[in-house]
């Protein structure tokens, strides 16, 4: 008996990588960022994060409670936060951005999959490019204070 092969749907894999690497530095670097601007009231500081206009990034971190080891959340925003600190996001954003443009060099996607993993490959090209910046590194020597 032969069972029907289901052709298999390119990128998938890349796309969930590449979206979930944005994901990663929206949670690890610009959530802290946009918590503590909201805190402070200092929006201009978005553009010159340092511990003289928004003080430690740990105060603006997810509050702690009794059961906050087994807390999901938490290990999601710390994982990331951790990721951004160690500027891991730069890898994972270039890996991002070979892996897409490695599929949209590939025959074979649909309209719709090509705009996806056309605009997944430029959202890690932008999280590359912001964390190679001196804003980037400035912003990660925030984190780590």
């Amino acid at each position: 008996m032969d069972e029907p092969v289901t052709p298999r749907r390119p990128g998938r894999g890349t796309l969930v990588f590449q979206y979930a690497t944005v994901a990663v530095f929206l949670l690890g670097a610009a959530y802290p960022l946009l918590a503590a601007a909201a805190g402070t009231g200092d929006w201009a500081g978005l553009a010159d994060p340092s511990l003289e206009r928004y003080g430690d990034p740990k105060e603006w971190a997810l509050p702690l409670g009794p059961e906050a080891p087994w807390n999901p959340l938490l290990w999601i925003f710390a994982i990331s936060r951790l990721v951004v600190m160690l500027s891991g996001i730069t890898l994972l954003g270039l890996v991002g951005v070979v892996a897409g443009v490695a599929r949209l060099a590939g025959r074979g996607t649909g309209r719709g999959r090509f705009v996806a993993l056309l605009v997944g490959t430029l959202l890690c090209a932008a999280v590359t490019v912001v964390t190679l910046t001196p804003y980037g590194a400035q912003l990660r020597t925030w984190l780590l204070d």
